[in-house]
């Protein structure tokens, strides 16, 4: 089994589109050429840390047969670049909540995900738990992302979502956010997610509130974006 057969082996296998290479080597591996067939197999499996050449960082040995140990280890990190990522669902976000204006308040991932190595996709939902308003009012929720920790948040495409919350509401009444929309993540981006809430007109009151968050960053098959860029 030679080296670039894997390489065309595990591609396909993460239904890894092709993808144009760059420079004169493919992604510094000076015994691949950019022109070979296999250069976007190779720069995936680069990418990913699946492996990062064969004795140094320049030489990929593209006609050198695989042992089946090597064949272990390559599909062991291949498994680990697929295996999405659980973010840690830790949140701050106050006990009641003061609609008497229309400004969103934020029910925030405490931590960052700094986002390494390749591009990836998240994927989210969430839910705002409210009750014990004073009177009927309107509420939005949403999903927001944050890439320069929490100074500015983004919606989220079709995470929105509005309720009526009536008085004692007991058990608390739950809004559902969209189930797992997603988005892309670049490499080097740090960022957060949370629930924003505001009121949707009406007259102003107070309510207790609680929400939940999950986000799972998985992998994306279609990026390329090379270490060496």
């Amino acid at each position: 089994m030679t080296r670039p057969f894997l390489a065309v082996l595990l591609a396909l296998l993460s239904l890894a589109p092709s993808q144009p290479a760059h420079g004169q080597n493919c992604v510094g591996f000076t015994d691949v050429p950019q022109s070979s067939p296999f250069c976007a197999n190779v720069e995936w499996l680069k990418n990913r840390e699946i492996t990062l050449g064969c004795g140094t960082a320049t030489t990929f040995c593209p006609n050198d047969p695989v042992t089946r140990l090597s064949m272990a280890a390559f599909m062991n990190r291949l498994g680990n670049a697929l295996t999405p990522v659980d973010l840690p669902q830790v949140f701050a976000f106050p006990a009641t909540v003061d609609t008497t204006s229309l400004q969103p308040v934020m029910c925030p991932m405490i931590q960052s995900h700094v986002v390494a190595g390749f591009p990836r996709r998240a994927y989210v939902t969430g839910a705002a738990h409210l009750s014990s308003p004073a009177a009927a009012i309107a509420v939005a929720a949403r999903i927001l992302m944050s890439t320069d920790n929490g100074a500015f948040w983004l919606p989220l495409p079709g995470s929105d979502h509005v309720a009526t919350l009536y008085p004692g509401s007991n058990p608390p009444q739950a809004i559902s956010l969209a189930p797992y929309t997603w988005v892309d993540l670049e490499v080097g981006q740090s960022v957060r997610f949370a629930v924003g809430l505001a009121r949707v007109g009406g007259s102003g009151t107070t309510m207790t509130a609680s929400c939940s968050l999950s986000v799972q960053i998985g992998n994306r098959n279609s990026a390329s974006s090379p270490l060496d860029r």
